[in-house]
């Protein structure tokens, strides 16, 4: 038996690739269309083949993800499937060690997917990614709120980049904020396709929020926001909320996904009526351990501590690592003594990434997490940042 794993290259080869997704993932092709044959300029695919015949595959996309406060390379997992009968081989977990070294490689820092099932992808080092919170309110709960803004809605041939100056701008906000192409750009602001309204909220000239919402007045009467919404600041949300009140007379919901740490109960001076559920919104893994280090958002002022890492797909990644910071930067160095703390890089990844805080690692099942000393410095370093994964793919 012959077995090759290399990214596709061919068009027919993206095309068996799509088909082997169809079949897996239980979804409608027409195999006779062309652009079953076309490459993403933003992704790689990866395949098994098995005497020539394409069997597994993983399409790893190339993102651009803010990491507090700077963007840096991400991979995107997606597409992850075998067919049956070609199942339970470890190909899946050879196609994960090709992606990673490739990413590492290539200088990305963090990978995410959204799970089919958790615990699967925790076999690959995939832990805590997030969440976002879904709130449903009453419309006229936002009643007191007004809009000091311009809007204007999105009309064909208007241009993109005010709203790319205020995604930017939000971006800076949220670690995990996917930034987005032209090609995101163009499918997000097609009405007939999506069925979404686009409105952008301006003062004196300068970009500040906007907003995009499917309208179900139909359907019980809502209004529906998932992440097409950004704005600068608290003012820009608050007018938000001004606009959407206006739309009351057919609307008497409104529902909105927002990030994990979003204090939307303040915003409101009655919250009767009010849900809200929270929703893990995917996993992450750190792929360069060293560079996630150095680009966390450190103390200004001089400590040191230690981090026992286990990573059973990075050799290089596994050991004692000693972070000495100060207002002048990081360094980082391999250390031989008991580290302070001690983790999986499942536990590790939404530990730098923010997602969790120091208070959080308390509560790991027995044996994910090791807190040995150091105490006081950990509780400081390690809290909970503004997190918001705003992209799907």
């Amino acid at each position: 038996m012959d077995v090759e794993i290399k990214k596709l290259r061919e068009p027919e080869e993206y095309k068996q690739a799509k088909i082997n997704s169809a079949i897996t993932f239980n979804f409608q092709i027409d195999t006779e269309s062309d652009a079953l044959k076309e490459h993403r300029a933003d992704a790689d695919t990866y395949g098994v083949f098995e005497d020539g015949k394409l069997v597994s595959q993983i399409i790893a996309y190339h993102f651009q993800m803010m990491y507090h406060g700077k963007y840096s390379r991400m991979c995107g997992i997606g597409d992850v499937c075998s067919l049956i009968g070609y199942r339970n081989r470890g190909y899946v977990r050879r196609l994960f060690h090709t992606i990673f070294d490739d990413e590492h490689k290539a200088g990305c820092l963090y990978s995410y997917l959204y799970p089919f099932s958790y615990k699967y992808y925790e076999k690959f080092g995939y832990g805590y990614g997030g969440s976002v919170i879904k709130a449903e309110i009453p419309i006229e709960r936002l009643e007191g709120y007004k809009c000091d803004y311009d809007v204007q809605m999105y009309q064909t041939g208007d241009p993109y980049d005010p709203y790319k100056e205020v995604f930017e701008k939000f971006a800076l906000q949220y670690t995990g904020s996917v930034e987005r192409n032209d090609r995101e750009w163009l499918d997000e602001f097609i009405p007939v396709k999506t069925h979404k309204f686009m409105y952008l909220f301006t003062e004196n000239g300068v970009p500040r929020a906007f907003l995009g919402f499917r309208n179900y007045h139909n359907q019980g009467g809502s209004l529906h926001i998932d992440k097409d919404i950004a704005w600068d600041s608290p003012e820009a949300f608050r007018s938000i909320l001004g606009f959407l009140y206006q739309l009351r007379m057919h609307n008497d919901k409104l529902v909105i996904h927002l990030p994990q740490s979003f204090p939307l109960e303040p915003m409101l001076t009655e919250q009767w009526g009010i849900k809200l559920e929270r929703h893990a919104a995917g996993q992450s893994r750190i792929i360069d351990l060293a560079g996630a280090l150095k680009a966390y958002p450190w103390p200004d002022e001089t400590g040191t501590l230690s981090i026992g890492v286990r990573d059973e797909y990075f050799e290089e990644q596994c050991g004692t690592f000693r972070i000495n910071y100060s207002s002048n930067g990081v360094e980082i160095e391999k250390y031989n003594s008991e580290p302070d703390i001690e983790m999986d890089i499942n536990s590790l990844s939404p530990l730098l990434l923010g997602a969790y805080g120091f208070e959080d690692l308390k509560y790991y099942p027995a044996g994910k997490v090791s807190i040995n000393k150091n105490i006081p410095v950990l509780e400081k370093v390690f809290t909970r940042k503004p997190v918001f994964v705003t992209e799907r793919f």
